[in-house]
């Protein structure tokens, strides 16, 4: 194995385990990481020895690990990046009147990083965060995959849109169109798609000419009306150039 997969893998099998915080199975990491049981337990154990991961030996269930913050913890002091980046999406929240959040992907899916909750938190805005949810259902996920290639939709999302979309890979051409909207607009917006009743609009953040994250808010889908969509499209477009501003000078724009 390069020295290039070998750090893929370790990252695919550290995001895992963060997409869980109540603690997560060997098996249930291997499936997400698509890795042999064998290969992730060898990743997971050298995680574990560093203290990036925990295992309660009780439920043998794996933890990201306070060990982490000798990586990350710059970025959480008062002025790194990610309390300043925090800050912009609880405005966002307090302006918009709803539930906002900050993504990224985690192939095959989109993973909420951050979120500050509004006064109507319903169906996915209730479950805990970090917590990964569906590409083809999301504003986020939608804004994100938009700024791939769709060579590269295809191959990396395919298999995951024909197991999870209604139609199965019936799904992908219109999809794909449909991502081709989203580029051109510049935002996305979802109603009654992740689930019944519950709406959102994303835009991406731009970072050093990518986009690496995307920034939403959501809500009711009643609250979602033609009237009030274009100021919660202003906001979001807003709050997600501003953090991408602030991204690109700081330690969290990544690597091109």
């Amino acid at each position: 194995m390069t020295e290039q997969g070998l750090v893929r893998r370790t990252i695919t099998v550290l995001r895992a385990v963060a997409a869980h915080p109540g603690g997560v199975g060997l098996s249930s990491v291997a499936r997400a990481a698509g890795l042999p049981k064998s290969t992730c337990y060898r990743v997971l154990s050298v995680l574990e020895q560093e203290n990036w991961v925990s295992l309660d030996p009780v439920t043998r269930r794996y933890q990201v690990s306070l060990g982490l913050l000798s990586v990350v913890g710059g970025l959480l002091d008062e002025n790194g990046s990610y309390p300043r980046m925090r800050a912009v999406v609880t405005e966002l929240a307090a302006e918009a009147e709803e539930t906002a959040g900050f993504d990224v992907l985690l192939p095959p899916h989109v993973q909420v990083v951050t979120q500050a909750a509004g006064p109507h938190l319903i169906g996915q805005t209730t479950r805990a965060v970090p917590r990964t949810q569906p590409v083809w259902c999301t504003s986020t996920g939608k804004v994100l995959l938009a700024a791939l290639e769709p060579q590269a939709v295809t191959h990396t999302y395919g298999p995951e849109l024909e197991r999870s979309a209604p139609g199965g890979a019936a799904f992908l051409p219109g999809f794909l169109a449909t991502l081709r909207e989203v580029r051109d607009a510049g935002y996305a917006h979802t109603a009654d798609e992740i689930a019944p009743g519950a709406a959102s609009v994303a835009a991406p953040v731009r970072v050093a000419g990518r986009v690496p994250y995307a920034v939403w808010v959501g809500g009711p889908t009643f609250r979602f009306t033609p009237e009030r969509l274009p100021a919660l499209i202003a906001r979001v477009r807003a709050a997600a150039d501003e953090i991408g501003r602030l991204l690109s000078a700081t330690d969290l724009a990544g690597a091109p």
